[in-house]
């Protein structure tokens, strides 16, 4: 079972020994590119190596077994929401980035400022989680119904909450199912209302599994699979560009009842690095939108507010860069200020390491500019 998810190498687990890392699959960035807490980050000066030795209050908190308490403050894009056009917020956010504030910004953001996890801990737990360093906080897991082959009710998964100008986005954060957890996975989606499942990662990558394959192949025979007491069923599967958008139907065998599950899996991320084409990962994140207002508008007016499950292998890197776009276009659309930093600060203090590398925090940045090139052409 692997110990050590990509892009972090702190904390007790950077004391294994090589060939440990060798067995143990990472989940979404290059090899020989992990920036280890102490030395300066790849690129940068060794003239710059004070500047990284430097403790903050924050690790000084940590080292004395301190939590964060309150807020750190962020400087957010100077703009003004409500008179600013898109074309100006577009410009700031370029400047932005030219400034080369980014690495500053990123650096910032504690990695896991949640609290405990003792839960995931557990012996019993172990062989439930994909990563030993990325673990569901305890305040805030998804519990499941305990049941005999799982009586403590754990699966690592996470709830998150982000309010947007008066409304609450509402997710689960998971990590990739393993074949042992795939059980849990659906008794997830069916205790929690999820009637949409993101996906951003390949099944496998550079040889190395990232999420087991736990919905049946559209044409396999009767298009259906078992797992306990849930019988999925593939409806019908249709690609478009970068993404995969499949129909499944989820039916609970003790009680009969059935439920419809939209599987939307975005297929272009590349094995290393984060994708190149800014419009193709709108129009993935479209996709979601559009699905969210079509299953709200046909459920029950009581829950209409059900989580939107995102996984990719470890569930903080690719499956943060999801949530955090999304919830920054909402940002956008609703005329609020602009505080990216801030927003992910709240996403990591209800799952540690969310957008797991500087690389992928970038690119977010550049999924904006783009949703605003494309806003001012409309």
């Amino acid at each position: 079972m692997p110990s050590v998810s990509e892009g972090d190498l702190s904390g007790p687990a950077k004391q294994k020994t090589k060939t440990d890392f060798k067995k143990r699959p990472v989940s979404d960035g290059p090899p020989g590119k992990k920036t280890v807490e102490g030395l300066p980050p790849a690129g940068m000066k060794k003239g710059g190596r004070s500047e990284v030795k430097k403790m903050g209050p924050l690790k000084v908190a940590k080292l004395n077994g301190l939590s964060v308490s309150r807020q750190p403050m962020f400087d957010e894009i100077k703009d003004d929401p409500e008179r600013a056009s898109n074309d100006e917020r577009c410009k700031l956010l370029e400047q932005h980035m030219d400034m080369g504030e980014l690495l500053k910004e990123y650096e910032k953001i504690p990695k896991r400022p949640g609290g405990e996890y003792t839960v995931a801990q557990l012996p019993e737990s172990g062989d439930k989680n994909r990563f030993q360093d990325v673990l569901p906080y305890d305040s805030n897991r998804v519990e499941l119904v305990p049941t005999k082959e799982n009586n403590t009710g754990y699966i690592n998964a996470s709830h998150i909450r982000i309010t947007v100008a008066g409304q609450e986005w509402s997710y689960i954060a998971s990590q990739g199912p393993m074949s042992n957890t795939c059980q849990d996975f659906w008794q997830m989606v069916w205790e929690q209302g999820v009637s949409i499942i993101g996906m951003v990662t390949a099944e496998e990558e550079s040889g190395r599994e990232k999420s087991f394959r736990y919905w049946p192949r559209l044409g396999t025979r009767h298009n259906t699979v078992t797992y306990g007491r849930f019988k999925i069923t593939t409806r019908f599967r249709t690609e478009s560009g970068c993404y995969a958008t499949t129909g499944l139907k989820i039916k609970h065998l003790l009680t009969g009842q059935e439920r419809t599950v939209w599987h939307l899996q975005y297929t272009d991320w590349p094995d290393h690095g984060c994708p190149e084409d800014f419009k193709g990962f709108l129009t993935y994140l479209e996709e979601i939108q559009s699905v969210r207002r079509h299953t709200n508008s046909i459920s029950d007016p009581k829950n209409t507010n059900l989580p939107v499950l995102v996984h990719c292998s470890a569930g903080v890197g690719r499956t943060g860069v999801v949530v955090l776009s999304e919830i920054m276009i909402a940002c956008l659309e609703h005329n609020e200020p602009l505080n990216v930093p801030e927003v992910l600060w709240k996403l990591r203090t209800q799952r540690m390491m969310m957008v797991q590398t500087l690389s992928q925090y970038n690119f977010i940045y550049k999924v904006l500019i783009q949703y605003l090139r494309n806003s001012r052409l409309i």
